[in-house]
């Protein structure tokens, strides 16, 4: 066992001697993909999750800024099919409709509309099921 282990060290030391030491930032990053078959590294992920979570956010308040045009459901429903892919619209269409008339009349300001919105804004659910932003801020901004 421990010659095994001996030879695998040796075979480590050599192939490190042979790679140059370097602090080139475009070196790094090849080598980081290399290493990891071309995925993620786990920081560079959840930054990624993030930028997106930031992004459907931003088309969340979108979409209730629109409130009163033919953009709000538009905007609204594609929003709500990239966040439930699982549930696709017209298999579900009474859910959309009726995810979409709870922000129609949350932003018209019905008072059980905007706490039902607010309530499913800080788990990030719907009570029908349908996946949404989860934003406490967005919450907080429709409570009455």
């Amino acid at each position: 066992m421990k010659h095994w282990y001996l030879s695998v060290v040796l075979m480590v030391a050599s192939a490190w001697a042979d790679m140059p030491l370097t602090l080139d930032p475009a070196v790094v990053e090849e080598v980081k993909h290399a290493v990891f078959n071309g995925a993620l590294m786990v920081g560079e992920d959840e930054k990624t999750v993030k930028t997106e979570e930031q992004g459907d956010i931003a088309l969340w308040q979108q979409a209730m800024d629109a409130a009163g045009t033919e953009l709000m459901p538009v905007k609204l429903l594609a929003l709500l099919q990239r966040l439930n892919p699982d549930k696709p619209m017209e298999s579900y269409a009474a859910l959309y409709a009726d995810t979409l008339r709870l922000h129609v009349l949350a932003a018209a300001g019905n008072r059980e509309a905007r706490m039902q919105l607010a309530a499913a804004l800080r788990v990030g659910m719907l009570p029908g099921g349908m996946r949404i932003i989860c934003d406490a801020s967005k919450a907080e901004a429709l409570m009455p």
